[in-house]
């Protein structure tokens, strides 16, 4: 009889004060999802490759080179034949490699039908026995047996065969025809290994000279994975590998580490690596915001029970004077904690259920709840408990502690004590608003100093395609150049064009750099200097707007500029080169000329780095990007000319374009995916944060309702009344403003030394955030407030 009697007290004193019930409610719903949210996208970066069986004992091979005593490269990256030294290693069980050739794309064809696929690699003998995949058709037995065999990804499958099964179908890859032997599920989310097409290495291998050429020490084109025996040191085993290389290189430069598979994903430091980053910077914060947001939803709840103590404390003091004791009040407020926060919960997981398709849009994951695994329901209990112990044992125990007489005589509920208390709360839950908000404008600013910042070069309404290597290959040397050329030239007579230009690499983003490539007079013989290359046509700097310093640009027809080169300002400053710099003799790969021009800086790079030494150099031969200036309003039909060129010269290989704009704006995506899930719960804080206010204002107007009406009989105006009932809670923000600002600036300044380029804290940015929360607050409590002040007296003092 007695647990239904309390359920049933419960439920009647939910409904009762069933606006404080819907404020706790949706509060810590909101936070509670928000908060679940936020654990998948953490357990999803922290658990990346952990499905692997033997993830434990995997690691990657990374290669630190020595270039100087100033300059490291750190590579994943390792010679073809490093398997044999791991042979000779004890503690390693199994190696397995993967190769994904660097700026290519393959091109599957099917009967008359191309398809290209960029996430794509050769694999290794043992790969499937180290790693795990599983598969919608067939399996990995046997896979590499035939050099000729292909694993596909189901998605891939579909887009080529539709529904019909496609193992045993033959697919031709550069005139050779494969056949798939099996079709893997689609990658894992929580994958580094994202390809949708897997070849055998050996086929790789069989391509021209690329056996012998591979096979060199001097070659790093493989990810090598090890596995030890358990216990084993990986840093041993590291050393004795970097013994016998250094042997069979004759080479004291290199050095080589074990990685840990499980820490591949937040591998910062490699170069030249195709393997999605993460950042435990950004996993650290958002688990910190994630534990921000449901402690403001239980301090809404704690807010609302202890400022409702008065009411409570009654019901308490009664239920003692009949014999309960304090056992039996501390069970019943926590069982309607957990009451209140189990409907919260099951609300969280509709919630979750609702926005999980839109949250994996913006993360850039495939998320989804399984509701058949543990997970789910191990993210729910464990926040369902922790909201339980956060919001629910604070007010339970301050009811335990009332004193029954005093209670029921009107006194012994100690309200400044709470009031003191309520008011902490809502400095505290205001100071972390303010410094999210605080937080999420700097990042806003610097994001839009990223996309808005003069780079240097134009790129509006550029677009680029490439020609690779195969192509050129297919077409003979002699012959290819002529079509290229050709090719351009056509391209130049469209209207829509308003010119063309091909270079090496495309200027948004130049990847080569090398050392020991550079010699000009004065520069010491133990000196190895890295700079970046780039290869250009004459009317490069024309297309792209670059400016010069000094001298001049590449002349057409000039053969002596195929030997001459143009360095930007850092390269003139950086590498020593003596001065004046113009018309000094300046070598690369062996190829001697002169510096003819100074071009101004222009970022290359993504602007995390300082701008490095550039070599721009003049080639006559096959350059492999176009690029396409469009005339303005033209680019559709600039690009239907393009592929309709582009058919005509290369039938056999699918049109594939990019705007330089989109391919700016990608090398930033994490970062623009990251501040928008930012944006959306500081966003969240601040809605805690109202309904927070809200609902205390409700109370305290409700509290104030008779001093509202004296104060009205004997001529208060309502601006007044609304500014007694209002200043308290605005003193609140101001004092969780000025916590807030220092703590906020020292966080941002630390976050924004990522960047070699960046924007400066400024006073406004602090402003906005306080504005924003005193207009949160003062909507928030000024609602009450004016209802309250426009109450008729009458009915609030009859009873008096």
């Amino acid at each position: 009889m007695m647990p239904f009697l309390h359920t049933k007290l419960i439920f009647r004193n939910l409904w009762r004060n069933r606006l404080y019930t819907g404020l706790n409610v949706t509060g810590l719903a909101i936070g509670m999802a928000a908060a679940m949210l936020i654990a998948l996208w953490v357990q999803n970066e922290l658990r990346f490759d952990q499905y692997h069986q033997r993830a434990d004992n995997l690691y990657r091979i990374n290669t630190d080179l020595r270039i100087d005593a100033n300059e490291t490269w750190h590579w994943a990256l390792t010679p073809l034949k490093i398997t044999e030294l791991c042979a000779q290693t004890p503690g390693v069980v199994a190696t397995a490699q993967l190769m994904r050739p660097v700026g290519l794309s393959l091109v599957l064809q099917r009967g008359a039908e191309l398809f290209e696929e960029d996430q794509f690699a050769y694999v290794g003998p043992g790969w499937f026995e180290t790693f795990d995949y599983t598969f919608a058709e067939g399996s990995a037995a046997g896979f590499g047996e035939r050099p000729n065999d292909l694993i596909l990804s189901e998605s891939l499958a579909q887009k080529i065969f539709g529904k019909r099964s496609a193992l045993g179908a033959t697919l031709r890859i550069d005139s050779t025809e494969f056949v798939v032997y099996a079709v893997m599920n689609n990658p894992r989310s929580e994958s580094s290994f994202r390809e949708h097409v897997i070849l055998p290495q050996e086929a790789w291998l069989k391509r021209g000279n690329t056996r012998e050429n591979d096979a060199q020490w001097g070659n790093f084109n493989y990810h090598t994975f090890a596995e030890l025996k358990p216990g084993i040191q990986p840093g041993l085993v590291a050393a004795q590998l970097t013994k016998l290389l250094t042997e069979v290189r004759q080479d004291t430069n290199v050095n080589l580490r074990l990685c840990a598979l499980s820490d591949v994903h937040f591998d910062q430091e490699i170069k030249q690596d195709h393997i999605e980053k993460g950042s435990r910077r950004s996993v650290t914060t958002f688990s910190l915001v994630g534990l921000l947001i449901l402690l403001m939803a239980a301090i809404n709840y704690v807010s609302l029970t202890t400022a409702r103590a008065q009411t409570r404390a009654q019901e308490a003091g009664i239920r003692k004077v009949i014999g309960a004791n304090r056992r039996h009040i501390f069970g019943q407020f926590m069982a309607e904690s957990a009451v209140l926060t189990a409907g919260a919960g099951m609300l969280a997981l509709l919630m979750v259920e609702t926005a999980l398709p839109a949250f994996s849009k913006i993360a850039g994951r495939d998320f989804e709840l399984p509701w058949s695994s543990p997970l789910p329901w191990v993210l729910f209990g464990a926040t369902l408990l922790g909201t339980v112990i956060l919001a629910g044992i604070y007010p339970a125990l301050l009811m335990t502690r009332f004193q029954p007489l005093k209670v029921l005589r009107g006194g012994g509920t100690n309200g400044n004590s709470r009031s003191g208390l309520r008011q902490s709360l809502v400095v505290a839950q205001f100071t972390i608003s303010i410094g999210l908000l605080i937080s999420t404008i700097v990042i806003g600013r610097q994001r839009a100093f990223i996309q808005n910042k003069d780079m240097g070069y134009e790129r509006e309404q550029i677009f680029s395609f490439s020609i690779n290597w195969r192509q050129y290959r297919d077409l003979g040397e002699k012959r290819g150049q002529t079509m290229v050329d050709a090719l351009e030239q056509t391209l130049q007579q469209s209207s829509a064009i308003a010119g063309v230009t091909r270079a090496s690499e495309s200027p948004v983003h130049i990847l080569g750099s090398h050392s020991g490539s550079v010699r000009f007079d004065g520069l010491p013989e133990q000196e190895s200097p890295t700079v970046s290359k780039i290869d250009v046509e004459d009317d490069f700097a024309d297309l792209f707007g670059l400016k010069l310093l000094e001298g001049r640009w590449f002349e057409p027809g000039n053969k002596a500029d195929e030997q001459n080169v143009v360095l930007n300002e850092t390269a003139a400053r950086k590498l020593g080169l003596p001065e004046p710099w113009l018309g000094q003799r300046f070598s690369i790969y062996g190829q001697d000329g002169r510096v003819i021009g100074l071009v101004r800086d222009f970022h290359f790079l993504p602007l995390h780095q300082s701008i490095t030494p550039l070599v721009i150099c003049s080639s006559q031969q096959w350059l492999g990007y176009f690029f396409i200036k469009t005339q303005p309003g033209k680019s559709a039909e600039a690009l239907a000319v393009t592929e309709s060129v582009w058919k005509q010269w290369f039938p056999g290989y699918p049109f594939k374009y990019t705007f330089l704009d989109d391919d700016f704006s990608q090398m930033y995506e994490q970062e623009r995916r990251a501040g928008i899930l930012f944006n959306l719960f500081s966003g969240i804080t601040i809605l805690l944060a109202g309904l927070g206010l809200f609902g205390l204002a409700t109370f305290v107007a409700l509290q104030r309702t008779k001093e509202v009406g004296v104060r009205k009989v004997l001529g208060a105006s309502v601006a007044g009344i609304v500014l007694l009932l209002s200043k308290d809670f605005l003193k609140l923000v101001v004092v969780a403003l000025v916590l807030a600002i220092p703590l906020a600036y020292y966080a941002m300044q630390h976050w924004l030394q990522d960047y070699a380029y960046r924007i400066e804290l400024e006073w406004w940015m602090f402003a906005a955030a306080g504005v924003a929360a005193l207009l949160t607050a003062l909507f928030t409590v000024g609602f009450q407030s004016v209802k309250a002040a426009l109450a008729d007296p009458v009915k609030s003092l009859k009873n008096d």
